[in-house]
């Protein structure tokens, strides 16, 4: 364990250093497993190398099973037992912190596309009660267009050109809610293809 735990520490890259973890042959020992246990679920909670991460999970999941066969049956395999299950807890609620943190910044980074429909939400109400929403109308078309046109400048990911496309289409649906919805007819068709020219556009560049 101890030449192992140095090489780790010299290791010059994190690809060597993923080989080394996931090269490791478990003991048989079992005094041996348990401290390889502990070195393996301390190090997985918090690594940012996605490749570092799962070779300690990997070898986190060998190190319990072989335990589990060596000695399932013996007392001492609690202590195993109770790492793993707070090695997996762990791992647990840092994907749920992961989760909500991705929720949240797409909501952030989306949330004047929500604007947008609002606003269009409004002139629906306001046409439908006998108001003149062309002006509502017009805002709601022009924050929904101007959103899709920054996607690219602004390096969006893969779900904010899922949440324009979908704008578009609740644009297209709201538009047959007014008495002429023609104007947010041609807006939803605009942004719908500015859309698409900038998700293409993204994959262009990505792929230089």
């Amino acid at each position: 364990m101890k030449e192992f735990y140095s090489d780790l520490l010299i290791a010059r890259t994190t690809n060597e250093k993923a080989y080394l973890i996931r090269s490791y042959p478990i003991p048989n020992a079992k005094e041996d497993i348990l401290e390889f246990m502990i070195l393996a679920c301390s190090n997985i909670p918090g690594e940012e190398n996605q490749n570092i991460y799962e070779a300690w999970l990997v070898k986190a999941q060998q190190a319990y099973q072989k335990a589990k066969l060596l000695f399932g049956q013996d007392s001492d395999f609690a202590k195993i037992q109770q790492i793993y299950d707070n090695c997996i807890e762990s791992i647990d609620a840092e994907n749920r912190q992961e989760m909500n943190k991705y929720i949240l910044e797409t909501v952030i980074r989306n949330g004047i596309s929500c604007v947008g429909i609002f606003i269009l939400v409004v002139a629906v109400i306001m046409d439908r009660t006998g108001g003149n929403a062309s002006l509502m109308e017009i805002v709601g078309g022009i924050v929904l267009i101007a959103f899709a046109a920054g996607l690219n400048k602004r390096k969006a990911f893969f779900i904010d050109y899922i949440v324009s496309a979908v704008c578009g289409l609740l644009m297209l649906w709201l538009a047959s809610m007014f008495h002429n919805g023609a104007l947010v007819q041609l807006c939803a068709g605009v942004e719908l293809i500015i859309a698409a020219i900038q998700y293409f556009k993204s994959r262009k560049q990505s792929l230089k």
